[in-house]
């Protein structure tokens, strides 16, 4: 890959970690964040599915996304804590590593992301899911990011892979 990515993740100041109703601890507005603002520029060191695989087993806690095929960024958490997954998140893609808020966000409320937004492993789940949106999928998986209910709450707002993806599907 040419791009260039931040090293570690930058989070918006206005966000603390605490424990969540989600699960563990989860990242919570201190102060009012407005739709369209960026909270977190996801940052880390690329490595291909192979690396990614070989990664995973060496390690008990990291946190990574696909930022495309073949490519995943994994960062190390400096916290005791990240972002959760929601099946309503209020958080979206801007690109691969801009998350930015899917709709104003008032303070105290956790962050949430749905984790469809740029996972796309197949063998992947989460289950059960703990979010508790009325949306709940009750198990979410690598291949969420094909169901039509999911596209149409985020449509635009995946990574760009999976937003071409979506688009050739259609096609």
């Amino acid at each position: 890959m040419s791009k260039h990515y931040l090293p570690t993740t930058w989070y918006d100041p206005r966000i603390e970690i605490r424990p969540s109703p989600i699960q563990g601890n989860g990242m919570f507005a201190t102060q009012p964040i407005r739709e369209g603002e960026v909270v977190v520029v996801i940052g880390g060191i690329v490595m291909s599915d192979a690396e990614f695989r070989a990664f995973i087993k060496t390690v008990s806690r990291f946190n990574a996304i696909q930022i495309a095929e073949n490519a995943h960024l994994v960062d190390m958490p400096t916290s005791p804590g990240g972002m959760n997954h929601s099946c309503d998140a209020n958080l979206w893609m801007r690109d691969e590593v801009t998350v930015v808020a899917r709709r104003d966000i008032a303070v105290g409320e956790e962050l949430t992301q749905d984790y469809a937004l740029y996972t796309a492993n197949p063998d992947w789940i989460l289950s059960p899911c703990h979010c508790g949106s009325p949306l709940c999928r009750h198990m979410v998986t690598g291949n969420d990011w094909r169901r039509s209910d999911v596209q149409e709450r985020y449509r635009n707002h995946f990574s760009p892979f999976l937003n071409e993806r979506i688009a050739h599907e259609y096609l």
